[in-house]
């Protein structure tokens, strides 16, 4: 995990990774309607012809329009006007979500917001300058607000976007923050199995994951009673292969420090302290959420009490260097 001490290393990698594995603190990947990455050389190029075509179609109904029909110049240079703002816009919003991923909520707000209100934008792209405001709202603490933007911004989307799926784990993800488990476990269950796309399939397994933390840590009940233990231990909706499978995913990517720090507390929870400890130091040598105690609650405080009960999980073995 990124020790904040230390001098963002993000800020000398490209925007958009090529997978999402390598993609690490401060970077994008492209992801298609089916949750799978796509390539960014590919996708720019497609950009490029789009801009092109886009620009070429403009400039010759402006000259076509200045020849044949005048009143029609406005109109050509409003819609190429639109096109390549709109452009900006989508850079804007790509540029928010690069600070929100280091935990910049400031720079993410100044960046997103002003888009929310370009009423000349397309509503997509509005709505995703919402979801960007929404996780600034989350980091600076503001929960139940950010939930309202996040339902809200879903609300101007099209069910086949890749956004739109991605706010329900987003939605999940706040639900639980603000110890509303019944609804986040609702809201994951209608989403039906795990997805099959990369993207989508990891979004699914932090946010049910996280739900277990949640489920099975101490609730609070009164100011009498604080917290209160749930009743008896509950197996876990998963066996031992598959989190096999999802730890080595943690493994495999540079910023798999939050998925291998849920893999921890799976093993933890299941009594595997070994498989735990594993995870846990291999987590901190990988790049994770900028602020765990917001993004996660309950797993950061799991993590505290943790190594409080487990004095030497930061200690190196006696074989290591």
């Amino acid at each position: 995990m990124a020790d904040p001490a230390k001098p963002e290393t993000a800020l000398a990698r490209p925007m958009i990774a090529s997978d999402l594995d390598r993609a690490g603190k401060g970077q994008l990947v492209y992801v298609g309607r089916d949750g799978e990455v796509k390539n960014p050389a590919r996708v720019r190029t497609q950009q490029l012809i789009q801009y092109a075509a886009f620009g070429g179609i403009s400039a010759a109904g402006v000259a076509l329009a200045a020849t044949s029909f005048p009143v029609l110049v406005p109109f050509y240079l409003a819609l190429g006007g639109r096109f390549f703002g709109t452009v900006r816009a989508v850079k804007r919003v790509n540029e928010a979500s690069v600070a929100l991923s280091k935990g910049d909520a400031a720079t993410g707000r100044a960046l997103a917001e002003p888009v929310t209100r370009a009423w000349w934008a397309p509503g997509r792209v509005r709505a995703l300058a919402e979801l960007r405001v929404a996780i600034a709202d989350a980091l600076e603490g503001h929960g139940e607000q950010a939930l309202d933007r996040v339902r809200r911004a879903r609300g101007r989307l099209s069910p086949r976007l890749i956004q739109h799926q991605f706010s329900y784990y987003t939605e999940i993800n706040l639900l639980i923050a603000l110890n509303r488990t019944k609804e986040a476990r609702n809201l994951l269950e209608s989403r039906g199995p795990v997805p099959t796309g990369e993207v989508l399939k990891l979004s699914h397994w932090i946010a049910q994951m996280h739900l277990w933390v949640a489920e099975h840590a101490p609730q609070p009940v009164s100011a009498s009673e604080p917290f209160k233990a749930p009743a008896e231990k509950r197996p876990l909706e998963i066996d031992d292969h598959e989190l096999h499978e999802r730890m080595r995913k943690g493994l495999s990517m540079t910023a798999g420090a939050d998925l291998l720090m849920l893999c921890a507390w799976c093993y933890a929870y299941k009594g595997e302290h070994e498989d735990a400890r594993f995870s846990y130091r291999q987590a901190k040598d990988r790049e994770g959420s900028h602020r765990l105690d917001v993004a996660m609650p309950k797993l950061a405080q799991w993590i505290d009490e943790y190594r409080k009960e487990h004095p030497d999980l930061d200690q190196p073995d006696t074989d290591e260097p």
